[in-house]
């Protein structure tokens, strides 16, 4: 997924550190609206806008900013860290301005951040040394999460099976062949055939046929290593509370999961 995060953070850099975790977590391009950036944004499937909250309401700077893209079309988050403990309606002029381009807001994060004007200087600042550590963990999850709120896959399971490739359930998504039955799915027709899942992979789900297939399916432990290292983004795990409470079933009443775990290390 082909990612940029515009920014500004011109008071105290709060707004970038959180910029920067979640482009470390999206391998995005990050960019300083301060830089007056002229970019295509065409090729793009997702795009983050953010700044400091100030009187209520993001940067005037990026407001306009945005204002001068075309969105139409683009999915689209926007964020940013603030003095005040509640983000309330801080977000909505930025929202409007998106949709008004034709954007699609696929989500929106917040944190504290720390401001020393106006009032806050009788007490020499508040939300001293925030965002935080926390705050930047919680900036990359919702991130990680974001990104796999749209992977490409992510409702291919109710597309109705179309045949089987070494038992392994195949189904069509537009002209693309993705093989898995109802935990990890694998886009056939994207895969590079590198290995690096079935390298990553320690329940050893995966097996190089004519190409890498989820041949364990039921092993799978939701790890998502296999696709976190995918670089094309060609798996999907869907990630659910019944899924988890197969793994804590088996893992309380066999040791079918320790042992194919096991069989994998020995292996190395």
């Amino acid at each position: 997924m082909k990612t940029i995060i515009f920014y500004r953070s011109s008071y105290r850099g709060n707004t970038l550190k959180i910029a920067q975790s979640m482009a470390d977590a999206l391998f995005a391009e990050l960019v300083s609206i301060d830089s007056n950036p002229s970019i295509d944004l065409s090729d793009y499937d997702l795009i983050g806008f953010g700044s400091a909250i100030n009187f209520a309401a993001h940067d005037i700077r990026l407001q306009r900013f945005v204002t001068s893209q075309n969105l139409k079309g683009k999915n689209v988050f926007i964020f940013s860290t603030r003095c005040r403990p509640f983000l309330g309606a801080y977000h909505k002029p930025l929202r409007k301005v998106v949709e008004t381009k034709g954007g699609i807001i696929a989500g929106e994060f917040s944190c504290r951040g720390f401001d020393r004007t106006g009032p806050w200087v009788l007490m020499d600042g508040y939300n001293k040394a925030r965002p935080d550590e926390r705050d930047i963990f919680k900036a990359r999850l919702y991130a990680e999460k974001l990104q796999w709120k749209l992977h490409p896959l992510v409702l291919v399971y109710r597309n109705p099976i179309a045949g089987y490739s070494d038992g392994i359930p195949i189904r069509r998504k537009d002209s693309d062949i993705v093989a898995g039955n109802k935990v990890v799915f694998l886009n056939t027709s994207t895969c590079i055939k590198c290995g690096k899942c079935i390298n990553v992979c320690p329940m050893h789900i995966f097996s190089l046929k004519d190409t890498a297939l989820p041949m364990d399916e039921k092993n799978c432990i939701q790890c998502r290593l296999c696709a976190d290292n995918c670089s094309t983004f060609s798996i999907y795990i869907r990630e659910s509370f019944l899924n988890g409470l197969r793994i804590a079933l088996r893992e309380s009443f066999s040791d079918k999961l320790q042992n194919s775990y096991k069989a994998e290390d020995n292996q190395r």
